[in-house]
């Protein structure tokens, strides 16, 4: 099983003074699919870490190492990320959301973690609602 994973995870994995560390960490443990992504995840996590040295080349090594795999989108994606950041204006959806949502659409993946309630009210193109693994640390957020 594939599993699409998200910028907050990521951070609250490697950043062991984020709220959601030891949650995650235990989550990911018990996790028995490969997890995917893109470039535009890594970049907001390298980003966000980017003040403990340490916790960013680790982070990256994980990624070299093949914990998360990178799907790639090109141009063609541009599409339907820009008519989803036109439909969810009103919440704001900015580029790294909308790039999860068509890669869930687009490489059919069942899944995501993420910590980003929004993606409890993004649909899918026919109106199917996005299926959070960990949808139960949603409710906890700060």
């Amino acid at each position: 099983m594939k599993s699409i994973i998200d910028t907050g995870p990521l951070v609250a994995f490697f950043d062991e003074s984020d709220f959601y560390c030891k949650e995650i960490r235990n989550f990911l443990k018990t996790y028995e699919g490969q997890l995917v992504s893109n470039l535009s995840v890594i970049t907001e996590v390298s980003y966000l870490i980017s003040d403990n040295k340490k916790a960013q080349l680790n982070f990256i090594e994980w990624i070299k190492d093949g914990a998360v795999e990178i799907l790639n989108q090109s141009n063609e994606f541009f599409l339907p990320i820009h008519l989803l950041m036109k439909k969810y204006q009103d919440r704001q959806m900015d580029f790294t959301d909308a790039s999860l949502v068509s890669l869930y659409e687009t490489f059919q993946i069942k899944n995501i973690i993420t910590l980003d309630s929004d993606f409890l009210f993004y649909k899918t193109s026919k109106g199917k609602p996005i299926n959070i693994l960990n949808s139960k640390m949603l409710k906890k957020k700060k």
